[in-house]
């Protein structure tokens, strides 16, 4: 994508004037040469990649000794003292699924599809540990299964949508999405929920959370289609947009 020279502010091909600082954007000489098209505007690269790299993976080491320091001090402290066993099983558990929790978080996995079945699965193991502690499992079969794995296809949707839309207007889009994700999980949620504790399923609170966010998405992608080109145009000036 182009760039004014002046504020830098990203712009379509066809723009004559700067949406922002109202700039003449200079004319390029159309080429239809591959070398021509794929240097006229150079994709901008990240020259500390290296650096960045090695001051994460520092950062990470040090958080891995800080959590194995940890869970060698909980073990200590149940093997010694005379504490309850299952609150330091618990504090176990929760440091460990920490660590993986901060490897996600700190990028390791490129794929953001893959990022979230990681995600998906490390809750699965930390609820089940923390449920099977007392060797019975008492919920999480009934409640936290379903939810983590309704959590997940939500994720999966939003960033489908996300990667359908990432070349639109992050500002109506972005929105208009989470109101459709939360708006499906509220609802899928109070089912998951009455099942399990009525076997019947009675929509309530989430049906008015499902009809208020999803009649917003409607109004923001609607807006967006249906609205003049002028407008547009004025709306993306006024935010900066």
């Amino acid at each position: 994508m182009p760039y004014c020279p002046k504020c830098g502010v990203e712009i379509d091909y066809k723009i004559k004037s700067c949406p922002l600082c109202t700039f003449p954007i200079p004319k390029i000489d159309e080429d239809t040469s591959p070398i021509a098209t794929e240097n006229k505007f150079p994709q901008p690269e990240n020259i500390y990649y290296e650096e960045l790299l090695k001051m994460k993976n520092q950062a990470f080491f040090a958080i891995s000794i800080l959590i194995f320091s940890a869970v060698m001090v909980l073990m200590t402290i149940g093997s010694i003292f005379r504490v309850s066993q299952l609150a330091v099983t618990y504090s176990i558990i929760s440091v460990i699924s920490a660590w993986f929790y901060i490897f996600l978080f700190f990028g390791y996995i490129r794929s953001k599809y893959h990022s979230i079945l990681a995600l998906g699965f490390i809750t699965i193991c930390l609820t089940y540990g923390l449920d099977n502690v007392d060797h019975e499992l008492n919920w999480f079969y009934t409640y936290a299964l379903p939810i983590i794995i309704l959590a997940v296809l939500i994720l999966f949707l939003l960033l489908y949508l996300y990667n359908r839309s990432k070349l639109k207007n992050q500002f109506v889009f972005i929105p208009a999405h989470l109101c459709i994700g939360i708006s499906l999980f509220s609802a899928a949620l109070e089912c998951i929920l009455d099942f399990q504790a009525n076997r019947a399923i009675q929509l309530s609170w989430s049906l008015i959370v499902f009809i208020v966010l999803m009649s917003i998405a409607l109004i923001l992608i609607g807006l967006y289609y249906k609205l003049p080109d002028r407008m547009k145009e004025k709306i993306k000036r006024t935010l900066h947009i």
